[in-house]
Protein backbone atom coordinates (compact mmCIF):
# COMPACT_ATOMS: atom_id res chain seq x y z
CA UNK A 1 0.00 0.00 0.00
CA UNK A 2 1.34 3.39 -1.14
CA UNK A 3 2.17 5.76 2.17
CA UNK A 4 2.88 8.98 -0.01
CA UNK A 5 0.40 9.63 -2.98
CA UNK A 6 2.57 7.71 -5.23
CA UNK A 7 1.98 4.15 -6.58
CA UNK A 8 3.14 1.53 -5.22
CA UNK A 9 5.36 0.95 -8.45
CA UNK A 10 6.91 3.20 -10.25
CA UNK A 11 9.36 3.43 -13.38
CA UNK A 12 11.27 6.34 -13.73
CA UNK A 13 11.10 5.75 -17.72
CA UNK A 14 7.19 6.99 -17.41
CA UNK A 15 8.22 10.10 -15.10
CA UNK A 16 9.92 13.56 -15.32
CA UNK A 17 13.22 12.70 -13.92
CA UNK A 18 13.20 16.17 -11.59
CA UNK A 19 10.03 15.27 -10.39
CA UNK A 20 11.26 11.65 -9.19
CA UNK A 21 14.56 13.27 -7.71
CA UNK A 22 12.33 15.66 -5.70
CA UNK A 23 9.85 13.07 -4.38
CA UNK A 24 13.11 11.16 -3.28
CA UNK A 25 14.48 13.96 -1.40
CA UNK A 26 11.14 14.76 0.28
CA UNK A 27 10.86 10.55 1.35
CA UNK A 28 8.14 10.69 -0.74
CA UNK A 29 9.74 7.54 -2.65
CA UNK A 30 11.88 4.40 -2.31
CA UNK A 31 14.51 3.29 -4.74
CA UNK A 32 13.89 -0.51 -5.07
CA UNK A 33 16.23 -0.81 -8.50
CA UNK A 34 17.60 1.45 -11.05
CA UNK A 35 14.78 3.01 -12.75
CA UNK A 36 12.51 1.62 -9.99
CA UNK A 37 10.54 3.47 -7.05
CA UNK A 38 7.80 2.51 -4.87
CA UNK A 39 5.43 5.37 -2.86
CA UNK A 40 5.01 2.46 -0.36
CA UNK A 41 8.05 3.84 2.09
CA UNK A 42 7.74 1.83 4.96
CA UNK A 43 8.22 -1.32 3.29
CA UNK A 44 11.43 -3.39 2.96
CA UNK A 45 12.68 -2.91 -0.78
CA UNK A 46 12.69 -6.96 -1.03
CA UNK A 47 9.10 -7.22 -0.07
CA UNK A 48 8.11 -4.90 -2.66
CA UNK A 49 9.92 -6.52 -5.35
CA UNK A 50 8.60 -10.02 -4.38
CA UNK A 51 5.42 -8.66 -4.02
CA UNK A 52 5.31 -6.51 -7.71
CA UNK A 53 7.87 -9.17 -9.63
CA UNK A 54 5.44 -9.74 -12.39
CA UNK A 55 4.84 -6.27 -12.91
CA UNK A 56 8.89 -5.27 -12.89
CA UNK A 57 9.60 -8.45 -14.94
CA UNK A 58 7.17 -7.54 -17.37
CA UNK A 59 8.06 -3.91 -17.99
CA UNK A 60 11.73 -4.93 -18.91
CA UNK A 61 11.45 -8.28 -20.47
CA UNK A 62 7.99 -8.05 -22.07
CA UNK A 63 6.49 -11.41 -23.54
CA UNK A 64 9.11 -13.64 -21.77
CA UNK A 65 9.12 -16.88 -20.55
CA UNK A 66 10.12 -17.91 -16.94
CA UNK A 67 12.04 -21.07 -17.76
CA UNK A 68 15.18 -23.04 -16.97
CA UNK A 69 15.13 -23.73 -12.97
CA UNK A 70 12.55 -20.99 -12.34
CA UNK A 71 10.18 -22.88 -13.95
CA UNK A 72 10.88 -25.81 -11.98
CA UNK A 73 10.11 -24.23 -8.28
CA UNK A 74 7.08 -24.17 -6.47
CA UNK A 75 6.93 -20.70 -5.96
CA UNK A 76 9.56 -18.68 -9.09
CA UNK A 77 8.68 -15.44 -7.47
CA UNK A 78 10.74 -16.90 -4.21
CA UNK A 79 14.06 -17.65 -6.47
CA UNK A 80 17.42 -15.87 -5.67
CA UNK A 81 17.37 -15.88 -9.81
CA UNK A 82 15.13 -15.40 -12.24
CA UNK A 83 15.74 -17.01 -15.40
CA UNK A 84 13.60 -15.59 -18.52
CA UNK A 85 13.68 -16.53 -22.53
CA UNK A 86 14.00 -12.69 -23.96
CA UNK A 87 16.93 -11.12 -26.60
CA UNK A 88 17.99 -8.59 -23.62
CA UNK A 89 20.93 -9.39 -22.84
CA UNK A 90 21.88 -7.42 -19.54
CA UNK A 91 20.71 -8.63 -16.42
CA UNK A 92 18.40 -6.84 -13.85
CA UNK A 93 19.23 -6.52 -10.47
CA UNK A 94 16.68 -6.43 -7.99
CA UNK A 95 16.56 -6.52 -3.79
CA UNK A 96 17.00 -10.23 -3.17
CA UNK A 97 16.58 -11.19 -6.94
CA UNK A 98 18.15 -10.93 -10.49
CA UNK A 99 16.70 -11.82 -13.22
CA UNK A 100 18.59 -13.23 -15.96
CA UNK A 101 17.88 -13.49 -19.31
CA UNK A 102 18.89 -16.22 -21.75
CA UNK A 103 18.64 -17.27 -24.95
CA UNK A 104 15.88 -19.13 -26.85
CA UNK A 105 12.48 -19.56 -28.44
CA UNK A 106 10.38 -17.00 -27.40
CA UNK A 107 6.20 -18.28 -26.01
CA UNK A 108 4.84 -20.94 -27.22
CA UNK A 109 1.34 -22.20 -27.83
CA UNK A 110 1.95 -24.77 -24.85
CA UNK A 111 3.75 -22.33 -22.56
CA UNK A 112 0.93 -20.80 -19.36
CA UNK A 113 -0.15 -17.23 -19.26
CA UNK A 114 1.51 -15.43 -16.14
CA UNK A 115 0.45 -11.17 -15.10
CA UNK A 116 2.02 -8.91 -17.10
CA UNK A 117 2.53 -10.26 -20.43
CA UNK A 118 4.68 -12.78 -19.14
CA UNK A 119 4.46 -16.74 -19.54
CA UNK A 120 5.53 -19.58 -17.77
CA UNK A 121 7.59 -22.06 -19.37
CA UNK A 122 5.18 -25.71 -20.09
CA UNK A 123 6.56 -29.03 -18.77
CA UNK A 124 7.48 -30.09 -22.23
CA UNK A 125 9.84 -27.07 -22.62
CA UNK A 126 11.10 -27.64 -19.00
CA UNK A 127 11.81 -31.41 -19.66
CA UNK A 128 13.95 -30.33 -22.87
CA UNK A 129 15.58 -26.85 -21.29
CA UNK A 130 16.68 -29.64 -18.67
CA UNK A 131 18.22 -32.23 -21.04
CA UNK A 132 19.86 -29.55 -23.09
CA UNK A 133 21.95 -28.20 -20.53
CA UNK A 134 25.32 -30.46 -19.83
CA UNK A 135 25.16 -33.11 -17.55
CA UNK A 136 27.45 -31.71 -15.12
CA UNK A 137 25.13 -29.01 -14.79
CA UNK A 138 21.97 -31.23 -14.10
CA UNK A 139 20.06 -30.95 -11.03
CA UNK A 140 18.58 -33.90 -10.83
CA UNK A 141 17.08 -34.24 -7.07
CA UNK A 142 15.64 -30.73 -8.34
CA UNK A 143 14.19 -32.38 -11.85
CA UNK A 144 12.65 -35.24 -9.59
CA UNK A 145 10.97 -33.26 -7.09
CA UNK A 146 9.68 -31.09 -9.80
CA UNK A 147 7.79 -33.89 -11.75
CA UNK A 148 6.63 -35.54 -8.52
CA UNK A 149 4.93 -32.06 -7.51
CA UNK A 150 3.38 -31.50 -10.71
CA UNK A 151 1.32 -34.40 -11.31
CA UNK A 152 2.27 -33.79 -15.13
CA UNK A 153 -0.27 -36.11 -17.80
CA UNK A 154 3.08 -38.23 -18.94
CA UNK A 155 0.94 -39.71 -22.28
CA UNK A 156 -0.13 -35.66 -23.30
CA UNK A 157 3.50 -34.46 -23.11
CA UNK A 158 4.61 -38.08 -24.87
CA UNK A 159 2.51 -37.03 -27.81
CA UNK A 160 3.32 -33.58 -28.21
CA UNK A 161 7.17 -33.53 -26.95
CA UNK A 162 8.65 -33.85 -30.49
CA UNK A 163 7.02 -30.92 -31.79
CA UNK A 164 7.37 -28.90 -28.70
CA UNK A 165 11.81 -29.76 -29.58
CA UNK A 166 10.94 -29.17 -33.01
CA UNK A 167 10.11 -25.50 -32.32
CA UNK A 168 12.24 -24.86 -29.49
CA UNK A 169 15.07 -25.53 -31.37
CA UNK A 170 15.98 -28.74 -28.91
CA UNK A 171 15.94 -32.19 -30.89
CA UNK A 172 19.00 -32.89 -29.16
CA UNK A 173 17.47 -33.04 -25.85
CA UNK A 174 14.63 -35.32 -27.15
CA UNK A 175 16.04 -38.54 -26.72
CA UNK A 176 16.89 -38.44 -23.03
CA UNK A 177 13.60 -36.59 -22.34
CA UNK A 178 11.89 -39.15 -23.60
CA UNK A 179 13.97 -41.77 -22.00
CA UNK A 180 12.85 -39.93 -18.82
CA UNK A 181 9.09 -40.52 -19.12
CA UNK A 182 9.88 -43.69 -20.07
CA UNK A 183 11.33 -44.26 -16.34
CA UNK A 184 8.45 -42.62 -14.78
CA UNK A 185 6.27 -45.39 -16.07
CA UNK A 186 7.58 -48.22 -14.73
CA UNK A 187 5.40 -50.50 -12.34
CA UNK A 188 7.00 -49.59 -9.08
CA UNK A 189 7.43 -46.28 -9.25
CA UNK A 190 4.42 -45.75 -9.27
CA UNK A 191 2.27 -47.36 -11.35
CA UNK A 192 -0.18 -44.82 -13.43
CA UNK A 193 -2.08 -47.41 -15.24
CA UNK A 194 -5.51 -46.40 -16.56
CA UNK A 195 -8.02 -46.85 -14.13
CA UNK A 196 -11.38 -48.08 -16.10
CA UNK A 197 -12.37 -44.82 -14.69
CA UNK A 198 -15.17 -42.86 -16.91
CA UNK A 199 -14.14 -39.08 -18.18
CA UNK A 200 -17.05 -37.26 -16.26
CA UNK A 201 -18.05 -33.25 -17.22
CA UNK A 202 -17.16 -30.55 -15.76
CA UNK A 203 -20.65 -30.09 -13.71
CA UNK A 204 -20.54 -33.99 -12.70
CA UNK A 205 -17.16 -33.69 -10.95
CA UNK A 206 -18.43 -30.72 -9.27
CA UNK A 207 -21.18 -32.50 -8.02
CA UNK A 208 -19.49 -35.62 -7.16
CA UNK A 209 -16.82 -32.72 -5.10
CA UNK A 210 -20.00 -31.51 -3.22
CA UNK A 211 -21.06 -34.55 -1.98
CA UNK A 212 -17.51 -35.74 -0.95
CA UNK A 213 -16.94 -32.41 1.05
CA UNK A 214 -20.04 -31.60 2.91
CA UNK A 215 -21.78 -34.33 2.46
CA UNK A 216 -25.28 -35.65 1.33
CA UNK A 217 -28.27 -32.79 -0.54
CA UNK A 218 -31.03 -32.06 -2.36
CA UNK A 219 -31.09 -30.56 -5.39
CA UNK A 220 -32.29 -27.28 -4.47
CA UNK A 221 -29.02 -27.39 -1.81
CA UNK A 222 -26.75 -28.59 -4.38
CA UNK A 223 -28.11 -25.93 -6.47
CA UNK A 224 -26.98 -22.93 -3.75
CA UNK A 225 -23.60 -24.97 -3.14
CA UNK A 226 -23.23 -24.63 -6.57
CA UNK A 227 -24.64 -21.61 -8.28
CA UNK A 228 -26.09 -23.88 -10.48
CA UNK A 229 -29.10 -23.75 -12.48
CA UNK A 230 -32.08 -26.89 -11.80
CA UNK A 231 -31.15 -28.38 -15.41
CA UNK A 232 -27.55 -28.26 -14.81
CA UNK A 233 -27.99 -29.81 -11.39
CA UNK A 234 -30.28 -32.47 -12.90
CA UNK A 235 -28.12 -33.01 -15.93
CA UNK A 236 -24.63 -33.57 -13.56
CA UNK A 237 -27.15 -36.12 -11.22
CA UNK A 238 -28.21 -37.86 -14.84
CA UNK A 239 -24.33 -38.51 -15.53
CA UNK A 240 -23.30 -39.63 -12.33
CA UNK A 241 -26.11 -42.33 -11.83
CA UNK A 242 -25.11 -43.52 -15.49
CA UNK A 243 -21.97 -44.81 -13.86
CA UNK A 244 -23.36 -45.72 -10.44
CA UNK A 245 -21.51 -42.95 -8.68
CA UNK A 246 -24.70 -41.33 -6.91
CA UNK A 247 -27.95 -42.99 -5.25
CA UNK A 248 -30.93 -41.31 -4.00
CA UNK A 249 -32.41 -41.53 -0.58
CA UNK A 250 -35.91 -40.30 0.92
CA UNK A 251 -34.78 -37.15 2.90
CA UNK A 252 -37.05 -35.52 5.76
CA UNK A 253 -39.42 -33.30 4.53
CA UNK A 254 -42.12 -34.57 2.01
CA UNK A 255 -41.11 -35.42 -1.32
CA UNK A 256 -37.49 -34.43 -0.46
CA UNK A 257 -34.76 -36.57 -1.98
CA UNK A 258 -31.56 -36.51 -0.76
CA UNK A 259 -28.38 -37.27 -3.03
CA UNK A 260 -25.29 -39.02 -2.03
CA UNK A 261 -22.47 -40.53 -3.11
CA UNK A 262 -23.09 -44.50 -4.48
CA UNK A 263 -21.62 -47.18 -1.91
CA UNK A 264 -20.23 -48.56 -5.10
CA UNK A 265 -18.23 -45.63 -6.39
CA UNK A 266 -14.86 -47.10 -4.91
CA UNK A 267 -12.65 -47.70 -2.58
CA UNK A 268 -8.67 -46.82 -1.81
CA UNK A 269 -6.34 -49.14 0.30
CA UNK A 270 -2.72 -48.00 2.51
CA UNK A 271 -0.72 -51.10 3.40
CA UNK A 272 2.39 -50.69 6.10
CA UNK A 273 4.60 -53.04 5.38
CA UNK A 274 7.19 -53.00 8.09
CA UNK A 275 10.05 -55.26 9.29
CA UNK A 276 8.02 -57.15 11.74
CA UNK A 277 4.77 -56.52 11.09
CA UNK A 278 1.77 -54.79 8.99
CA UNK A 279 -1.05 -52.35 9.02
CA UNK A 280 -3.79 -51.86 6.15
CA UNK A 281 -6.74 -49.68 5.74
CA UNK A 282 -9.01 -49.48 3.27
CA UNK A 283 -11.38 -46.26 3.06
CA UNK A 284 -14.07 -45.36 0.38
CA UNK A 285 -13.78 -42.46 -1.66
CA UNK A 286 -14.98 -39.46 0.57
CA UNK A 287 -12.67 -40.53 3.26
CA UNK A 288 -14.61 -43.17 5.35
CA UNK A 289 -12.82 -46.14 6.78
CA UNK A 290 -14.38 -49.42 5.43
CA UNK A 291 -11.65 -51.94 7.22
CA UNK A 292 -8.52 -52.32 9.17
CA UNK A 293 -6.23 -55.09 9.61
CA UNK A 294 -2.97 -55.68 11.74
CA UNK A 295 -0.93 -58.61 11.70
CA UNK A 296 3.08 -59.69 12.80
CA UNK A 297 5.42 -61.44 10.89
CA UNK A 298 9.15 -62.41 12.55
CA UNK A 299 10.33 -62.91 8.85
CA UNK A 300 9.60 -60.51 6.33
CA UNK A 301 9.29 -62.85 3.55
CA UNK A 302 6.34 -63.97 5.60
CA UNK A 303 4.87 -60.80 6.52
CA UNK A 304 4.86 -59.65 2.80
CA UNK A 305 2.84 -62.96 1.87
CA UNK A 306 0.84 -62.14 4.92
CA UNK A 307 -0.13 -58.88 3.48
CA UNK A 308 -0.45 -60.03 0.17
CA UNK A 309 -3.15 -62.76 1.41
CA UNK A 310 -4.86 -59.77 3.41
CA UNK A 311 -5.14 -57.50 0.20
CA UNK A 312 -6.98 -60.65 -1.93
CA UNK A 313 -9.46 -61.07 0.89
CA UNK A 314 -10.14 -57.39 1.68
CA UNK A 315 -10.85 -57.36 -2.21
CA UNK A 316 -13.24 -60.26 -2.05
CA UNK A 317 -14.90 -58.94 1.28
CA UNK A 318 -15.00 -54.92 -0.29
CA UNK A 319 -16.81 -55.87 -3.63
CA UNK A 320 -19.94 -54.15 -2.70
CA UNK A 321 -18.29 -50.68 -2.50
CA UNK A 322 -16.89 -51.37 -6.19
CA UNK A 323 -13.60 -51.57 -7.65
CA UNK A 324 -10.11 -51.00 -5.99
CA UNK A 325 -9.14 -47.47 -7.48
CA UNK A 326 -6.11 -47.05 -5.93
CA UNK A 327 -3.17 -48.67 -3.38
CA UNK A 328 0.03 -47.04 -1.96
CA UNK A 329 2.29 -49.23 -0.29
CA UNK A 330 4.32 -48.05 2.37
CA UNK A 331 8.04 -49.60 2.79
CA UNK A 332 10.89 -49.36 5.56
CA UNK A 333 13.28 -48.54 2.61
CA UNK A 334 14.44 -45.76 0.58
CA UNK A 335 12.42 -45.37 -2.45
CA UNK A 336 11.83 -42.80 -5.07
CA UNK A 337 8.58 -43.07 -6.89
CA UNK A 338 9.88 -42.24 -10.58
CA UNK A 339 12.70 -44.05 -11.11
CA UNK A 340 13.39 -47.85 -10.16
CA UNK A 341 16.53 -48.55 -7.78
CA UNK A 342 18.78 -51.20 -7.76
CA UNK A 343 20.98 -52.49 -5.79
CA UNK A 344 21.97 -51.93 -1.88
CA UNK A 345 21.50 -48.31 -1.76
CA UNK A 346 22.70 -48.21 1.98
CA UNK A 347 22.69 -49.87 5.19
CA UNK A 348 19.53 -49.35 6.06
CA UNK A 349 18.34 -51.11 2.46
CA UNK A 350 18.96 -54.28 3.47
CA UNK A 351 16.06 -57.45 2.69
CA UNK A 352 13.84 -57.31 -0.12
CA UNK A 353 13.75 -54.54 -2.87
CA UNK A 354 10.79 -53.13 -3.59
CA UNK A 355 10.54 -54.46 -7.07
CA UNK A 356 10.37 -57.94 -5.08
CA UNK A 357 7.89 -56.85 -2.76
CA UNK A 358 5.09 -55.35 -5.37
CA UNK A 359 5.92 -58.81 -7.14
CA UNK A 360 4.98 -60.87 -4.22
CA UNK A 361 2.11 -58.56 -3.37
CA UNK A 362 0.30 -59.58 -6.38
CA UNK A 363 -1.53 -56.64 -7.34
CA UNK A 364 -4.31 -56.70 -10.08
CA UNK A 365 -3.49 -54.76 -13.40
CA UNK A 366 -5.21 -51.86 -14.07
CA UNK A 367 -4.81 -50.18 -10.48
CA UNK A 368 -2.93 -47.09 -9.48
CA UNK A 369 0.11 -48.22 -7.45
CA UNK A 370 2.12 -45.72 -5.18
CA UNK A 371 5.71 -46.83 -3.86
CA UNK A 372 6.05 -45.00 -0.48
CA UNK A 373 8.68 -44.91 2.11
CA UNK A 374 6.78 -45.36 5.55
CA UNK A 375 8.25 -42.00 7.31
CA UNK A 376 7.59 -39.87 4.41
CA UNK A 377 3.94 -41.39 4.70
CA UNK A 378 4.09 -40.70 8.24
CA UNK A 379 5.06 -37.08 7.85
CA UNK A 380 2.12 -36.95 4.74
CA UNK A 381 -0.40 -37.56 7.50
CA UNK A 382 0.68 -35.25 9.80
CA UNK A 383 1.26 -32.29 6.97
CA UNK A 384 -2.46 -33.15 5.27
CA UNK A 385 -4.67 -34.28 8.65
CA UNK A 386 -2.39 -34.04 11.64
CA UNK A 387 -0.11 -32.37 14.05
CA UNK A 388 1.08 -30.16 11.65
CA UNK A 389 -1.39 -29.64 8.98
CA UNK A 390 -1.38 -26.77 7.41
CA UNK A 391 2.84 -26.34 7.94
CA UNK A 392 5.22 -26.17 4.80
CA UNK A 393 8.79 -27.55 6.74
CA UNK A 394 8.33 -30.60 8.63
CA UNK A 395 10.43 -33.47 10.19
CA UNK A 396 8.69 -36.93 11.14
CA UNK A 397 11.15 -38.82 13.32
CA UNK A 398 11.20 -42.03 14.39
CA UNK A 399 12.37 -43.87 16.98
CA UNK A 400 11.47 -47.60 18.11
CA UNK A 401 13.03 -50.93 16.77
CA UNK A 402 15.29 -48.75 14.06
CA UNK A 403 15.36 -44.84 13.59
CA UNK A 404 14.54 -42.72 10.33
CA UNK A 405 12.89 -39.85 9.42
CA UNK A 406 10.85 -38.52 6.86
CA UNK A 407 10.97 -34.44 5.32
CA UNK A 408 8.65 -31.80 4.09
CA UNK A 409 9.97 -29.15 3.10
CA UNK A 410 8.81 -26.41 0.97
CA UNK A 411 5.14 -27.75 1.12
CA UNK A 412 7.02 -30.81 -0.65
CA UNK A 413 7.87 -34.51 0.00
CA UNK A 414 11.99 -34.67 -0.05
CA UNK A 415 13.29 -37.80 -1.42
CA UNK A 416 16.38 -37.06 -2.55
CA UNK A 417 18.37 -37.84 -5.21
CA UNK A 418 18.20 -41.64 -5.04
CA UNK A 419 15.55 -42.09 -2.53
CA UNK A 420 17.73 -42.14 0.41
CA UNK A 421 16.38 -38.48 1.95
CA UNK A 422 15.63 -38.88 5.81
CA UNK A 423 17.85 -42.23 6.06
CA UNK A 424 19.30 -40.65 9.35
CA UNK A 425 20.58 -44.34 10.41
CA UNK A 426 23.32 -44.42 7.71
CA UNK A 427 24.73 -41.32 8.98
CA UNK A 428 28.17 -41.97 10.62
CA UNK A 429 28.19 -42.57 14.16
CA UNK A 430 30.65 -42.45 16.78
CA UNK A 431 33.06 -39.60 15.53
CA UNK A 432 35.93 -39.11 17.96
CA UNK A 433 39.57 -39.45 18.00
CA UNK A 434 39.02 -43.07 20.22
CA UNK A 435 35.83 -44.47 17.97
CA UNK A 436 35.66 -44.86 14.24
CA UNK A 437 31.52 -45.16 12.64
CA UNK A 438 30.28 -48.65 11.84
CA UNK A 439 27.50 -49.92 9.70
CA UNK A 440 24.32 -48.45 10.64
CA UNK A 441 25.78 -47.72 14.64
CA UNK A 442 23.67 -44.67 15.13
CA UNK A 443 20.70 -46.70 14.82
CA UNK A 444 22.15 -49.15 16.81
CA UNK A 445 22.76 -46.37 19.65
CA UNK A 446 19.47 -44.32 19.12
CA UNK A 447 17.03 -47.48 18.73
CA UNK A 448 15.57 -48.50 21.65
CA UNK A 449 17.02 -52.03 21.63
CA UNK A 450 20.59 -50.81 21.75
CA UNK A 451 19.69 -48.46 24.72
CA UNK A 452 18.30 -50.86 26.77
CA UNK A 453 21.70 -53.54 25.88
CA UNK A 454 23.60 -50.00 27.16
CA UNK A 455 21.42 -49.25 30.58
CA UNK A 456 21.27 -53.17 31.57
CA UNK A 457 25.34 -52.86 30.68
CA UNK A 458 25.82 -50.02 32.93
CA UNK A 459 23.23 -51.20 35.87
CA UNK A 460 24.27 -52.26 39.11
CA UNK A 461 24.80 -56.33 40.08
CA UNK A 462 21.71 -55.52 42.72
CA UNK A 463 19.61 -54.38 39.91
CA UNK A 464 16.83 -56.27 38.11
CA UNK A 465 17.73 -55.94 34.12
CA UNK A 466 15.21 -53.98 32.57
CA UNK A 467 13.43 -56.67 30.12
CA UNK A 468 11.57 -53.79 27.86
CA UNK A 469 11.02 -50.63 27.12
CA UNK A 470 7.82 -50.47 28.09
CA UNK A 471 8.23 -51.38 31.13
CA UNK A 472 10.83 -48.26 31.67
CA UNK A 473 8.74 -45.86 30.37
CA UNK A 474 5.91 -47.53 32.68
CA UNK A 475 8.17 -46.93 35.97
CA UNK A 476 9.55 -43.84 34.83
CA UNK A 477 5.71 -42.34 34.56
CA UNK A 478 5.19 -43.37 37.74
CA UNK A 479 7.89 -41.66 39.21
CA UNK A 480 10.42 -43.89 40.31
CA UNK A 481 14.22 -41.88 39.96
CA UNK A 482 16.58 -44.52 38.40
CA UNK A 483 13.44 -44.95 35.59
CA UNK A 484 13.39 -40.99 35.07
CA UNK A 485 17.29 -40.47 34.83
CA UNK A 486 17.38 -43.25 32.18
CA UNK A 487 14.60 -41.58 30.12
CA UNK A 488 16.03 -38.31 30.48
CA UNK A 489 18.96 -39.11 29.51
CA UNK A 490 17.76 -41.25 26.52
CA UNK A 491 15.66 -38.03 25.34
CA UNK A 492 18.86 -36.00 25.65
CA UNK A 493 20.46 -38.30 23.27
CA UNK A 494 17.90 -38.19 20.78
CA UNK A 495 17.47 -34.48 20.79
CA UNK A 496 21.02 -34.39 19.80
CA UNK A 497 19.88 -35.68 16.34
CA UNK A 498 16.72 -33.42 16.10
CA UNK A 499 19.14 -30.56 16.98
CA UNK A 500 21.34 -31.73 13.89
CA UNK A 501 18.09 -31.80 11.64
CA UNK A 502 17.21 -28.88 12.51
CA UNK A 503 20.23 -27.19 11.49
CA UNK A 504 20.31 -28.65 8.28
CA UNK A 505 16.56 -28.87 7.37
CA UNK A 506 15.14 -25.86 9.69
CA UNK A 507 11.63 -27.09 10.04
CA UNK A 508 8.82 -25.07 11.73
CA UNK A 509 7.80 -28.08 14.06
CA UNK A 510 9.82 -31.89 14.37
CA UNK A 511 6.95 -34.74 14.94
CA UNK A 512 7.71 -37.14 17.15
CA UNK A 513 6.66 -41.24 16.35
CA UNK A 514 7.58 -44.93 16.80
CA UNK A 515 6.91 -46.89 19.65
CA UNK A 516 9.57 -44.90 21.44
CA UNK A 517 9.73 -41.56 20.12
CA UNK A 518 6.24 -40.78 20.70
CA UNK A 519 5.87 -41.29 24.18
CA UNK A 520 5.60 -37.97 26.19
CA UNK A 521 8.35 -38.37 28.39
CA UNK A 522 10.72 -38.72 25.32
CA UNK A 523 8.71 -35.50 23.43
CA UNK A 524 9.53 -34.00 26.67
CA UNK A 525 13.21 -34.79 26.93
CA UNK A 526 13.52 -33.96 23.18
CA UNK A 527 11.38 -30.73 23.28
CA UNK A 528 14.14 -29.56 26.20
CA UNK A 529 17.21 -30.16 24.75
CA UNK A 530 15.98 -28.45 21.19
CA UNK A 531 14.64 -25.26 22.71
CA UNK A 532 18.10 -24.60 23.54
CA UNK A 533 19.33 -25.04 20.32
CA UNK A 534 16.12 -23.58 18.60
CA UNK A 535 13.70 -21.92 20.72
CA UNK A 536 11.50 -21.61 17.39
CA UNK A 537 11.18 -25.35 16.28
CA UNK A 538 8.04 -26.86 17.88
CA UNK A 539 8.43 -30.73 19.18
CA UNK A 540 5.18 -32.61 19.03
CA UNK A 541 4.10 -36.17 19.31
CA UNK A 542 1.88 -37.79 16.24
CA UNK A 543 -1.18 -37.23 15.73
CA UNK A 544 -2.08 -40.79 14.79
CA UNK A 545 -0.02 -42.90 17.03
CA UNK A 546 1.31 -46.29 15.53
CA UNK A 547 -0.79 -45.47 12.32
CA UNK A 548 0.35 -42.89 11.32
CA UNK A 549 2.43 -44.16 7.86
CA UNK A 550 -0.81 -46.45 7.31
CA UNK A 551 -2.80 -43.27 7.48
CA UNK A 552 -0.32 -41.16 5.30
CA UNK A 553 -0.38 -44.08 2.97
CA UNK A 554 -4.09 -44.85 2.77
CA UNK A 555 -4.10 -40.30 2.00
CA UNK A 556 -1.83 -40.61 -0.84
CA UNK A 557 -3.71 -43.49 -2.39
CA UNK A 558 -7.08 -41.45 -1.59
CA UNK A 559 -6.13 -38.34 -3.16
CA UNK A 560 -4.20 -40.42 -6.02
CA UNK A 561 -7.88 -41.81 -6.81
CA UNK A 562 -9.66 -38.55 -6.13
CA UNK A 563 -7.46 -36.78 -9.10
CA UNK A 564 -7.64 -39.61 -11.02
CA UNK A 565 -11.78 -39.07 -11.39
CA UNK A 566 -12.02 -35.71 -10.40
CA UNK A 567 -9.09 -33.83 -11.55
CA UNK A 568 -7.90 -32.83 -7.72
CA UNK A 569 -8.33 -34.11 -4.61
CA UNK A 570 -10.68 -33.10 -1.76
CA UNK A 571 -11.00 -33.50 1.87
CA UNK A 572 -14.77 -34.13 3.73
CA UNK A 573 -14.95 -31.01 6.26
Amino acid sequence: MAHSGWPALVFAAEHDAAVISRALRRGRLQRLARGIYSGDIHTPAETLTRRYLWEVVGHFFPQAVVAGPSAMQPDPTACATLYVVHPRRRPLQLPGVTVTPVPGVGPQPEDSPLPARLWLASPGRCLLDFFSQPEAERDLARLHAWWQAGGFEREALLAGLAGQAQALNRTGALAQALAFLDQTAQLAMPQAVSSGLPALSVRARLLMESLIIEGSATQSELMTRLGMSKSTVSSGVQELQRHAFLTVVEGAGRGAQLYQLSQQTGWVLGADIGNSQAMLIARSLDGRQLALRQFVHAASVQLVKAAADAIAALRQELTAFGPLLAITVALSKPVRPDIQLSGREGPSQAGLSPEAILARLALPAGMHIIVENNVNCAVAAEVRLGIAKGLKDVVFLQIGERIGSGIYSGGMLIHGARGGAGEIADIPFPWSEQESPGELMLERHLAKQGFLDRLNARRAPSLPMVRSMDALLERATGGEPMAMQAIAQYGEQIGFLACGLVAVLDPAMIVMGGSVGANWLIVAAVRKTLAAFSPHTTVAATQFGPQATVEGAVQLALEAAQVKLLGRAVRRR
